[in-house]
């Protein structure tokens, strides 16, 4: 059996972390100098929003963590970790570990990716980053499905705002990746003017001060969703500022029209950026996302 770096890594955290229940390893996407970067520095700086969350600025040396399934209802399916910060942060703390810590607790085992975000000066372009470092992690853990004990017609993707975006946008023609769930929490969908909010900043941190129509549409995923679409989960609030409710709906009333099967939860308050607890309607969407999963049977009952 081929036994990779990342597999190597995961045997040996497994034996150095078990005390806290589960694995948790890390391994960086890129070995020396990530393909973009003007060189192999890390940048990274821990912050304090103004929403009072932790978050990741100036990431420029990607890495994935994974998180092993653990107990009875241990599942040989997975999921990879997209999230949020409107691609010039990282709210991967909220919205990164807490929610692969409750997937593995469900029995699904969770990879959160941390994708490189904007910062000056240390990339040839950042708009191809992001997809580029999805794509990356997605083959890693393809690669390494046999020795961690997962089906790779299993694996599927989550993503929390521009997470969402970057999540949606491994559908289309662009990097087409072959996901079999999809799972998109307060998503940024759309880059059409319509659907982007006064308080975004993900199409600009993306794609600049100037953006074509063209642009705007070929990062619009809502307007590439094919029939082979896999199955998808939908969260958002109507009262969300940041990310209009309008871009959960047009996605999904795309995925009905191709008879995508698909679930959509709106809550009628909360806002954004409730990670895993939308706190004003005292609600955790987590169980119904399992509920859904076994419903699909990427999980058993």
């Amino acid at each position: 059996m081929k036994i990779t770096s990342f597999s190597l890594l995961f045997l040996s955290g497994f034996i150095c972390l078990t005390h806290i229940g589960y694995a948790q390893v890390t391994t960086k996407l890129y070995q020396g100098v990530p393909p973009g970067n003007i060189s192999a520095e890390s940048k990274e700086k821990e912050v304090i929003t103004d929403a009072g969350r932790r978050a990741l600025v100036d990431i420029t040396v990607p890495d994935l963590t994974f998180y092993e399934a653990k107990g009875a209802n241990k599942s040989n399916a997975a999921v990879i970790i997209c999230p949020g910060g409107g691609y010039h942060r990282l709210s991967i703390f909220d919205g990164g570990h807490d929610v692969a810590i409750e997937f593995a607790k469900a029995g699904v085992n969770a990879f959160v990716l941390k994708y490189r975000t904007f910062s000056a000066n240390s990339f040839q372009s950042f708009e191809p980053l992001p997809l580029m470092d999805l794509k990356r992690a997605f083959q890693m853990v393809m690669e390494n499905a046999a020795d961690l004990s997962i089906d790779t017609n299993k694996i599927g993707v989550i993503g929390f705002s521009a997470g969402g975006h970057l999540a949606a946008m491994s559908f289309t023609p662009k990097n087409p990746l072959h996901f079999s769930f999809n799972i998109l929490v307060y998503p940024v969908i759309s880059f059409k003017d319509e659907y982007v909010s006064p308080k975004l900043q993900s199409r600009k941190v993306l794609l600049g001060d100037q953006i074509s129509e063209e642009k705007k549409l070929g990062y619009s995923p809502e307007l590439f969703i094919a029939e082979n679409h896999p199955p998808s989960f939908l969260i958002h609030a109507m009262d969300d500022k940041t990310s209009f409710v309008e871009n959960s709906l047009v996605y999904y009333e795309e995925l009905v029209s191709k008879k995508i099967p698909s679930q959509l939860l709106i809550y009628q308050a909360g806002g954004h950026g409730f990670a895993l607890h939308n706190k004003v309607q005292d609600d955790l969407w987590m169980p119904s996302v399992i509920k859904w999963l076994k419903l699909n049977k990427i999980i058993p009952n």
